[in-house]
């Protein structure tokens, strides 16, 4: 009976061995320098020296480590895993839930794989889905790209290598710094995306935008909703804006908005290109271009706008198709038009048409010449025209090969017509009268003086020939120049007149 019973009690210990040992097939204790079992204090075993253990595919050593009959294990002291290749992890503390194959290490941890390191407080670790996430601050340093990011609470994947951060975000680099409230990094690609607000500083610059990415290794980066660029003088807005560094060229597209302080200026258009090493750039889609004189402005659109520098570095702009643009004391119209910085002179081609106060001018070119804003002179080339309107179907008309207009406060002040001039004015002209008198004179030159947009004196210059004639002896084919048009209903009278063809 004795031996009986031995047996029983042998088998029933081999058994419960063998259970245990077959339940702990997840966990492998490659070398630990003692093993403590007491199962009065606990159903754990304790390893202590040296533990290394293999769970699943990774690899753990620690000073000690207390593993359960599920699997479940806690290591203290100077922790480290090994995964794969490249995956390290280290900490002063890890509790292993084996059933949903959860790590929690705490205590100086520190993770590393390939070039890039986090370290953290305390970090989730979910070996199956090689999922990492942190809760208490973080900081990430990548010595390839030379990025330093910290944030409040992050994750990442070690498959994919892409980490998601919240709260805080803050990325450093030597060349610029991202501040954002969500951000996602993927460390292979060195590829940043951003979520809600987010600034971007570089040398000189600032970019604000609410989601968006960049692009490390190809120098490329797109920035979208309420996207803003900020460098020292200029501002530039668009629904979406792309830039390439390498390339050194940046697009906008959708609502862009050029504000240059500087000089007072804003751009608008439905799509802006710009080259940083020719400081070409240009706006088109109902390009707009608004420039400040302080108690006016000027509004001009075109197709397209352009700027670029001449070869002093000196600006122009240029304005090509459909040009026409309004000012409350200048109003006009082209088919292009050029301002030239360096001498201050804006050209107007193609049909031009302006018009001062009451006056419409025309020729094949017109060039003005502003300072601050304020017109000074006015030269019309070949077939030039000065025209307004005396009376209904009356007009006064000066004509001549080329012309040159002061102007006092902008206002046309005085003329001088060189070459084939030739005039028709009515004398006595009042407002509420019609004219009785009609004066044609030709001569070479002419010169006019003009006060309250009247002509106030004419000296013809170089043979003068002329006839006054009273109304009654004139005949309609007599009231108008050769080539004189009034075109007065071409002329803006509002700013949004602009975009009218």
């Amino acid at each position: 009976m004795s031996s009986l019973l031995r047996f029983a009690f042998l088998y029933a210990a081999l058994s419960l061995t063998s259970t245990e040992l077959n339940a702990q097939k997840l966990v492998k204790i490659i070398h630990s320098d003692r093993l403590e079992f007491k199962k009065e204090l606990t159903n754990a075993q304790r390893l202590i020296g040296n533990v290394r253990l293999q769970y699943e595919n990774i690899t753990l050593s620690c000073d000690s480590v207390w593993l359960f009959p599920n699997e479940d294990f806690r290591a203290y002291n100077n922790i480290r895993i090994n995964q794969a290749d490249s995956l390290q992890i280290f900490g002063d503390r890890l509790e292993l839930t084996s059933k949903d194959k959860i790590a929690i290490i705490e205590g100086n941890v520190r993770l590393s794989d390939h070039d890039m390191t986090l370290t953290t407080k305390r970090l989730r670790y979910d070996i199956g889905k090689g999922i990492a996430n942190y809760f208490g601050g973080g900081k990430i340093v990548s010595r390839a790209n030379q990025n330093v990011l910290t944030s409040n609470k992050g994750s990442y994947d070690t498959h994919s290598g892409m980490f998601s951060f919240r709260g805080n975000v803050e990325l450093k680099n030597p060349e610029y710094r991202v501040v954002s409230d969500t951000l996602k990094y993927n460390n292979f690609s060195g590829r940043s995306f951003f979520f809600g607000p987010t600034n971007i500083f570089s040398a000189g610059s600032r970019i604000y935008c609410e989601n968006g990415w960049y692009d490390s290794a190809t120098e490329t980066c797109r920035f979208g909703k309420n996207a803003e660029i900020h460098s020292k003088n200029t501002r530039l807005k668009g629904d979406s804006i792309l830039y390439n560094g390498i390339d050194g060229i940046g697009e906008a597209i959708g609502n862009v908005d050029v504000l240059d302080t500087l000089n007072r200026l804003s751009i608008f258009g439905n799509y802006g290109w710009t080259k940083e090493e020719d400081q070409h750039s240009y706006v088109t889609g109902n390009a707009l271009m608004i420039q400040d004189f302080g108690k006016d402005s000027l509004f001009l659109h075109a197709d397209t706008l352009r700027a670029l520098p001449d070869s002093a570095g000196m600006q122009r702009i240029l304005a090509y198709r459909n040009v026409k643009f309004f000012k409350r004391d200048l109003q006009g119209r082209a088919d292009s038009m050029a301002f030239v910085q360096r001498d201050s002179l804006i050209w107007f081609f193609g049909e031009p048409l302006l018009w001062s106060d009451r006056n419409q001018l025309s020729a094949d070119t017109i060039r003005i010449r502003t300072f601050g804003g304020i017109i000074d002179r006015l030269y019309l080339h070949t077939d030039a025209f000065i025209t307004s309107q005396a009376w209904p179907d009356r007009y006064n008309q000066i004509k001549g090969r080329q012309m040159t207009g002061w102007f006092r406060e902008n206002i046309l002040n005085s003329v001088h017509v060189s070459g084939n001039g030739q005039t028709i004015y009515f004398p006595e002209e009042t407002s509420e009268k019609p004219p009785r008198m009609h004066n044609r004179v030709e001569c070479s030159d002419i010169r006019i003086s003009i006060e309250n947009n009247k002509v106030v004196k004419i000296s013809f210059e170089n043979m003068p020939a002329g006839i006054l004639s009273p109304m009654s002896l004139v005949g309609d084919e007599d009231m108008t120049l050769e080539g004189m048009r009034w075109e007065e209903s071409l002329r803006p009278r509002h700013p949004d007149d602009v975009f009218q063809r």
